[in-house]
Parts: C-alpha cells; sequence; structure tokens
C-alpha cells in the first residue's frame, strides 16, 4: 500500500527489534514455529531431526506454501497425504490448491489411491454435487459412487420474491419438520445472510445456534437499541444505562456508573425520574468528597463539581441544564450534548407504546446517530489510526441495516414487554446447548446433517462476487458450494430470493443452481 511505504523502514526496525526481543527471551510466534522450523532444516548436517519413516499429512489441500517446503524439507522416507481436491476452501488463508493437484509431479513414483465411495448422502444429493464440480477443471478425476440404498428425497429448490419470504418460509418449514433441531442445519456463504434467518428464528421461538460469525443480537448496535427500550420497562437496570451511556464521548462506563448512582438519588429510587424531573434540593448527587484534599500529588485522582455554566451556550433547554448531574467535574460538553440527546429521546418514547416505532424512534434521533458515528469510526480506524472513509460509510450503511431489520423484527410485538423478553431474555437460551445449526460455509466443512437449508443462491451473494474481485475465484465458490450441499445426508433445500426489501436490490439466481439442472438458463 503506498500509504504504507514511507513507514516500511520503520516497520523494519520494528520487525527487527521484536525478533531480536523473543530471541533473548526464548520466546516464539505462531508463525515463527514453521518459519524457525525451515531453517533449522535446511541447516548442514541436521539429518537427525529429518529422520522419519513416516509422515502423515490430514487435509491436505489446505497446505500453504509454507508448509509444503516444511514437509520438502523433511524428505520422509515415506509420506501419506489425505486430502479432497473439491474440499480446499482456504485460500483466503493462503492455501495453494496447486499443491495438491502436483502431487505425482512432484513426488515422481507416488501412488494415488481415489475414494470414490460416499456413505453420508443419497444419491440425489451426491448427483446434484457431482453434477456441479463437475464444471471446475478435474485435476484428478473422480466421481462419488453411493453406497445408501434408501432414501428419495429429492433435493428441493424454494424460490421467493423477497428475502424475508424466504427466511419466513424456512422457519415454519422447520417448526413442521420432524428432523431434532440439533440434526438442522442452515448454511450460508455471507455473514449478513445469516442475521436475517437467525432474527426470524428467535421470532418463530426456534432456538439456533451460529458459528463462523457473530450472533446478530451481540452486534453493538442491536443491544444499545435493546438497552434504550429495556431501560423503559426496567429504568434501574445499572448495566443496560451503563451500556447505553459509556458511548458518550469522554464519558466510559466509571462516568456512566457514576451518572446511575446520582440519578438514582435524584430521582428517589427512579433513573427516568432522576433524569427527566430531578429534586433540585440535592446540589450534590455523587458519592464522593466535595473538599479538595491538600495532600493529593499532582495526578492523584480528585473529584471537584463543575460549574454548570460551562454548558449555557449548549441551548440545552432549561429544565435539563438545571439538573445536577451536569455538575460531575469530567463532563465535557461532547459528554454532555450525549446525555442531551438520551434525555430527549427518552421523553419521545415515553409517550410512544409499540414496539416497531419505538426502534424507528431511536435509529432516527439524534442520540443513535452519536453511537453510529462512534462505532463506525471504530470499525473503520486503520493500524495506523487513519480512518478509512469508505470503510466507515459502508460500515454505516450495515448498523443501518442490522437496525432495520430489528425494526422489522419489532413489527410482530404489541407489547414491549414481550418483545423485550423475547430478544434479549430468549436470545441466551436459544444461543446455548440444542438447537437449529447456523453455519458459514467454512464452519459447516466436515460436518453432516439429515436436513439442511443452503440459503441465499442469488448471483453476487453466492457465488460472492465481491471477494471474487478480491482475489478469489469462480471456481473456489463452486468448491464452497460442493461443501455446502455435501453436508447433507437425507434432505436439502436450496433457496433464494428475488428482492432485498432493506438493500432494495433485485437479484438473479446463482449459475450454481442452473449447473445442478435445478433452473433452465
Amino acid at each position: 500500500n503506498s500509504d504504507h511505504e514511507i513507514y516500511s523502514l520503520i516497520y523494519e526496525d520494528v520487525i527487527l527489534e521484536f525478533d531480536e526481543l523473543k530471541e533473548k527471551y526464548g520466546y516464539v510466534s505462531f508463525d515463527d514455529l514453521l518459519t524457525l522450523m525451515l531453517k533449522v532444516l535446511h541447516e548442514e548436517g541436521r539429518s537427525d531431526i529429518c529422520d522419519f519413516e513416516e509422515i502423515l499429512v490430514d487435509e491436505y489441500q489446505d497446505t500453504n506454501p509454507l508448509q509444503g517446503k516444511i514437509l520438502d524439507a523433511f524428505r520422509p522416507k515415506s509420506l501419506f497425504c489425505v486430502g479432497d481436491y473439491d474440499q480446499s476452501i482456504y485460500a483466503f488463508n493462503g492455501a495453494d490448491i496447486s499443491i495438491i493437484s502436483s502431487f505425482t509431479k512432484n513426488y515422481q513414483g507416488a501412488n494415488v489411491f481415489t475414494l470414490t465411495k460416499n456413505y453420508r448422502s443419497t444419491r440425489p444429493i451426491l448427483e446434484l454435487a457431482n453434477k456441479v464440480i463437475q464444471h471446475n477443471v478435474r485435476v484428478y478425476e473422480k466421481s462419488l459412487e453411493v453406497v445408501r440404498k434408501e432414501g428419495f428425497f429429492l433435493p428441493k429448490l424454494l424460490v421467493f420474491d423477497e428475502l424475508f419470504g424466504q427466511y419466513d418460509y424456512i422457519a415454519q418449514n422447520i417448526k413442521k419438520s420432524n428432523t431434532p433441531h440439533n440434526d438442522i442445519a442452515i448454511i450460508f456463504r455471507n455473514n449478513s445472510t445469516a442475521d436475517g434467518i437467525e432474527a426470524t428464528l428467535r421470532e418463530y421461538g426456534i432456538p439456533a445456534k451460529r458459528k463462523g460469525g457473530n450472533s446478530f443480537f451481540d452486534a453493538k448496535e442491536v443491544k444499545v437499541v435493546l438497552d434504550v427500550i429495556f431501560l423503559l420497562v426496567n429504568p434501574n437496570d445499572m448495566m443496560a444505562f451503563i451500556h447505553t451511556l459509556e458511548y458518550g464521548k469522554g464519558i466510559g462506563k466509571t462516568i456512566s456508573k457514576e451518572m446511575f448512582e446520582a440519578l438514582i438519588k435524584l430521582g428517589h429510587g427512579d433513573v427516568h425520574q432522576g433524569l427527566l424531573h430531578p429534586d433540585y434540593e440535592i446540589k450534590n448527587p455523587f458519592n464522593v468528597e466535595q473538599v479538595r484534599n491538600v495532600q493529593l500529588g499532582l495526578f492523584d485522582d480528585f473529584f471537584e463539581l463543575g460549574s454548570v455554566s460551562r454548558f449555557k451556550d449548549l441551548s440545552f433547554e432549561e429544565a435539563f441544564l438545571s439538573n445536577p448531574i451536569l455538575k460531575h467535574p469530567k463532563l465535557t460538553a461532547d459528554g454532555a450534548t450525549y446525555i442531551y440527546s438520551f434525555y430527549k429521546l427518552l421523553k419521545e418514547l415515553k409517550r410512544i407504546k409499540l414496539p416497531n416505532s419505538m426502534v424507528e424512534h431511536i435509529q432516527k434521533s439524534e442520540f443513535f446517530g452519536y453511537i453510529k458515528e462512534n462505532l463506525s469510526k471504530k470499525r473503520a480506524t486503520l493500524k495506523d489510526g487513519k480512518v478509512d472513509e469508505s470503510m466507515q460509510f459502508e460500515s454505516k450503511q450495515r448498523i443501518d441495516r442490522k437496525v432495520t431489520l430489528l425494526r422489522n423484527l419489532s413489527g410482530h410485538y404489541s407489547n414491549v414487554q414481550k418483545f423485550i423478553n423475547s430478544m434479549v431474555l430468549g436470545g441466551n437460551e436459544m444461543s446455548q446447548g440444542d438447537g437449529v445449526n447456523l453455519l458459514s460455509v467454512h464452519a459447516s466443512k466436515g460436518l453432516e446433517f439429515t436436513e439442511v437449508y443452503v440459503i441465499d443462491l442469488a448471483d453476487g451473494r453466492f457465488p460472492n462476487r465481491k471477494l471474487m474481485s478480491k482475489g478469489g475465484s469462480l471456481d473456489e465458490e463452486r468448491r464452497l458450494f460442493y461443501v455446502a450441499v455435501t453436508r447433507a445426508k437425507d434432505i436439502l433445500y436450496l433457496s433464494y430470493a428475488k428482492y432485498d426489501k432493506i438493500k432494495k436490490q433485485d437479484y438473479v439466481p446463482s449459475i450454481f443452481l442452473k449447473e445442478a439442472g435445478l433452473i433452465k438458463s
């Protein structure tokens, strides 16, 4: 990257110093285990550590060039590698498929044994997988044979007009299915896809476990919206209050906690009262000494009430400007402005009954604007401290999409308490123990399930054109599809939607559905 070139000499110095320190104290990083090993293997007269009769390598298709060099340097008398060319899906992590494809060239006289019997899937599922993978360049001829004689459920294509129609149908189908939840998997290419299906399963009360990405309900932007609504029902929940206030510039957890305790005091046990209608007779609501200790050192922490007059130019309404919490000495103008935006939002939300309307008000509020700015900036800050503007713009769009998804979900509830119970309290129980498996294709590798849904098979989403343009390939995407469908033992559903109402985007079916013969091109 040209922006970094000017720093390259500094980076080199840092790396050298880091390497010297590791050597001095006898430490190695994970990468050192490989690079140092290779160095040792290339040293003269070190045949003592190469004296292996047999080396076994599993998942050989995922070997990277450094691992390949180490294998060669070991010069084993016998090398036994197990791998499937069609399941090489880690190119983004450095795996080099040419290592497995040139095995017989690199090791003259090597024997290749092809395992063609498949004991997992039924004939229709394997036929579909074979049909699609044949479109990749074949290095090793392989056609899987079916061992299982039973099971004739044909893979089924589900086509929907809109994205959420797809998620809704799948959730209902799972609700009716006789397959135990643990033995059902929903496999997706992109993490954003999983948010919609995870939220819809939650709405139907279907427990789900998500691997290969963070839960939709763990996203900070979703949590903070739910925390604000949670505070309407339970105003004195300290953690929800801290999580809401800590996004303010210069506030953080400690000041949030002090504010919470002060508001409890000002509201005689009710945080909302303390914020909206404080007891002005309480001049100092903070549990700290008002008198400055003369023996304090220069940097020791002391607490002295600040003057509210420092905020008089910020056009706060009088009722807020006279609130004693503004006397907190460490409260900056930015922090006070953030709390004021929360104060205004709370006054609005008090008049609203429907969860859907609440989420909408929060999303459009000045308060949420600050949070969106805070989160997107953090997520777009590069290692050198600069903020990548296009990354920040994309991040803001993703935050909006997640909150819009929560808003769609809230439309199914007329009662705030029920909505909160379902979203917050149901969340932890539903992501533990038994449940439908929500998996990225990479996380599904090596697993098997009775019933599998491979979703969002729309061009651009799967294959993922964005990742292809960043160095991926259609062949790699096709191998990902092959891995996804071969997770299914008995029942396989493939689905896509023609339109996404949140992104306002039309979609055409994935090329893989055409190759599978499920859609006429």
